[in-house]
C-alpha cells in the first residue's frame, strides 16, 4: 500500500514537472521576437538605410526638375532642351520621377513617426519636435525664393498661404506652387504632423488582420483617387505643363493632404506590421527590381494615375526591406557614413535644389541647351551646388535650431 502511494506521488511530481518545463518553453516562444521585429528588451533600431534611401528620393525630385522647372506663381515652366522634341522625350522619361520621390516620403513619414513614437509622448511634445524640424528651413527656402523670384510677380495672398502652410487647400494650382514650388509638400507633411498623434495610440491598439487590412485599403485608395478626379467634374484651369488635366483635378488628385494620408497611413501600417514582426522578410533586390515595370507602367498611364498608383506598392515595400536590414543589424550601402549624410541634408537639398536649378539655368547659363553635353554640365552643377547648399543650411540653420529648441526647456 506504501508503495502504492509513493509511486503514484513519484508519477503526479514527475508529470507536474513535465508540465511546469512545457509551460516555460510555451512562455519562451511567445516572448521570443518574430523574425524582423525588434529584439526584445532593446529599443528601436536606428534606421540608417531609410536615412540613405531619402537622399535618392530628393534626387528623384531634382532630376524631375530639371527635366521641366515649375513656376507656381508665374504658371511657368522652363525647358531644358532648346529642341522641342528632345525636351519633350526628356520630360516624359522622368516626368514621374518628381511624384515617386514626394509619395515616397509620405510613406517613410508615416513609417518612421511610428517606428519612432513612444507611449508617453505628449502630443505637444510632438508637434514641437515636428514643426522646429521642418519650419526654420522652409521659411529660409521661402523668402529666398521671394527674393530671388519677385520680378514674376509673387503675389501677397500667396505668400500668407505659403507662410500659414495653407496653400494645399485651395483647388488652384497657381497657389498650391507659389512661392517655392516644393514647399506644397511641406504643407501636405504638416497636415499629416497634426493628424498622427490623435491617431496613432488607437492604431497600436489594432490586431494584425487590421493593419493588413488597413494597409490593403491605403493601397485601394492610391489606386480610386486619381480615378475619382477623373470622373469628377473636371472644373476649369489647365494645368501648366500637363495640358490634358485641370488645376482641380491635379488638386484632388496629388495635392489634396485628405487624399495623401492614404499614402501616409501605408507608412504608418507598414511599421506597425513590421513592429509586430508580422511582416514577411521582403528581398531588395527584387523590391528595387520592381520600380522598373511599375514606373514603365507609370510614364504611360494617365499622368494624374501614373503620379499615385503603380509605385505606391515598391514605395512601402522598399522601406520594408530596408527598415528589415538595420532591424537584423545587417550593414548595407545605404547605412553608410556618407549615404546617411547625405540623407540627413536632404531635406535641406529638396528645398533649396529648385531655386538653384532656377539660377543655373535663367541667370548663370542661360538656358535652354543645344546639347547634351550642356545639360549633364548644367545638372552636374547644380547638383554640386544644391548639396553644399544643402550641408551649410543643415549645418548652420536646421541643427542649431532643433538642439535649441526640440526639447522643452527646464525652469530654474
Amino acid at each position: 500500500m506504501t508503495q502504492g502511494i509513493d509511486g503514484r506521488d513519484g508519477r503526479d511530481v514527475e508529470d507536474r514537472a513535465v508540465t511546469a518545463l512545457a509551460a516555460v518553453e510555451t512562455r519562451k516562444r511567445a516572448a521570443a521576437p518574430r523574425e524582423g521585429a525588434p529584439p526584445a528588451g532593446v529599443g528601436p533600431a536606428r534606421l540608417d538605410s531609410l536615412t540613405g534611401l531619402r537622399f535618392f528620393a530628393a534626387l528623384a525630385v531634382f532630376v524631375c526638375h530639371s527635366s521641366f522647372l515649375l513656376i507656381g506663381s508665374a504658371s511657368l515652366v522652363l525647358p531644358t532642351f532648346a529642341d522641342q522634341g528632345a525636351n519633350t522625350a526628356f520630360a516624359d522619361a522622368t516626368g514621374q520621377l518628381g511624384a515617386l520621390g514626394v509619395g515616397f516620403f509620405f510613406v517613410l513619414s508615416g513609417f518612421v513617426l511610428t517606428w519612432s513614437a513612444r507611449a508617453t509622448d505628449r502630443i505637444g511634445s510632438f508637434y514641437r519636435r515636428r514643426f522646429v524640424k521642418i519650419l526654420p528651413l522652409y521659411y529660409v527656402a521661402g523668402i529666398a525664393a521671394t527674393v530671388l523670384l519677385w520680378d514674376l510677380g509673387v503675389r501677397w495672398r500667396d505668400l500668407l498661404a505659403y507662410a500659414g502652410l495653407v496653400q494645399v487647400w485651395v483647388p488652384n494650382p497657381e497657389v498650391n506652387f507659389s512661392v517655392l514650388t516644393p514647399g506644397w509638400s511641406l504643407a501636405v507633411e504638416a497636415a499629416f504632423y497634426l493628424v498622427f498623434p490623435l491617431v496613432i495610440r488607437w492604431f497600436r491598439g489594432l490586431g494584425t488582420r487590421a493593419a493588413w487590412t488597413g494597409l490593403a485599403l491605403c493601397v485601394a485608395a492610391a489606386f480610386l483617387i486619381p480615378i475619382l478626379a477623373y470622373v469628377l467634374p473636371a472644373g476649369t484651369g489647365e494645368l501648366v505643363g500637363a495640358p490634358n488635366e485641370t488645376g482641380f483635378e491635379t488638386w484632388f488628385a496629388y495635392v489634396l493632404p485628405l487624399g495623401r494620408l492614404c499614402d501616409f497611413f501605408a507608412g504608418v501600417f507598414a511599421a506597425l506590421l513590421v513592429t509586430s514582426g508580422r511582416f514577411p522578410r521582403v528581398s531588395m533586390p527584387w523590391v528595387l527590381l520592381s520600380f522598373v515595370p511599375c514606373y514603365v507602367v507609370a510614364i504611360n498611364s494617365p499622368w494624374l494615375f501614373g503620379q499615385r498608383a503603380p509605385l505606391l506598392i515598391s514605395c512601402v515595400l522598399l522601406i520594408v526591406a530596408a527598415a528589415q536590414r538595420d532591424i537584423a543589424r545587417r550593414p548595407t550601402f545605404l547605412s553608410s557614413s556618407t549615404m546617411v549624410l547625405l540623407g540627413n541634408v536632404s531635406f535641406a537639398f529638396y528645398l533649396c535644389h529648385h531655386l538653384v536649378l532656377y539660377t543655373l539655368n535663367v541667370k548663370v547659363m542661360h538656358g535652354p541647351f543645344d546639347s547634351v553635353a550642356m545639360v549633364i554640365a548644367y545638372m552636374a552643377s547644380a547638383l554640386v551646388v544644391s548639396v553644399a547648399l544643402a550641408w551649410l543650411l543643415h549645418r548652420y540653420v536646421e541643427m542649431p535650431i532643433v538642439r535649441r529648441f526640440s526639447t522643452a526647456r527646464k525652469r530654474r
